[in-house]
């Protein structure tokens, strides 16, 4: 597993590249906010329109799968809904993560980009948000997708430094879940 940490700049996600970018989005949050709001605005708010036309309204456990149309580097965007801001705790934090990991698990990719969910506003500890985001990987990821997992969160530089020791340590461990299912039984 690689995990890298990347500023969410449109100079970033035009430099980036990757199978697939993980949206979040609130219900109630119009216009769109943080990395969706910089997405949907490079692709000329095509996110927004959605929304406008009631295809996509971010209610809790929503994925809509959207083309990119050439504008960034990713083959596709999934765009997750997170339900009402006031419902949204450190548990639905986590359960959403299990569902943005288990959503793209399905779809076979492995290669993807990401923001904390739900952290614009800082709704959920970056502690208590890193400790479900490991919780949510270790149980939506098979040990042979771990080994083969290459996730990039994007993050501000503030929160980037906050998360370096824990995400090495996750790192680790998930090494050493995907050496364990390798040996030989």
């Amino acid at each position: 597993m690689r995990i890298r940490l990347v500023t969410p700049t449109l100079e970033d996600l035009d430099d980036m590249q990757a199978e697939c970018l993980v949206l979040t989005s609130f219900s109630d949050d119009r216009p769109l906010r943080g990395l969706t709001g910089l997405v949907d605005w490079r692709l000329n708010g095509q996110l927004s329109r959605l929304m406008l036309r009631e295809f996509v309204d971010g209610h809790y456990q929503e994925a809509t799968l959207s083309p990119i149309g050439g504008r960034l580097n990713f083959g596709r965007i999934v765009l997750i809904g997170m339900g009402k801001r006031s419902e949204f705790d450190a548990q639905r934090f986590e359960d959403l993560c299990r569902f943005c990991f288990a959503t793209v698990a399905r779809m076979g990719i492995l290669d993807f980009a990401m923001t904390l969910p739900g952290r614009i506003g800082l709704d959920v500890g970056l502690r208590q948000a890193l400790s479900g985001w490991r919780r949510a990987v270790l149980e939506s990821f098979a040990p042979d997708q771990v080994r083969d997992l290459n996730l990039t969160l994007l993050e501000s530089r503030e929160i980037q430094k906050e998360m370096l020791e824990p995400l090495k340590a996750l790192e680790r461990e998930l090494a050493d879940v995907v050496a364990r299912a390798s040996r030989p039984t």
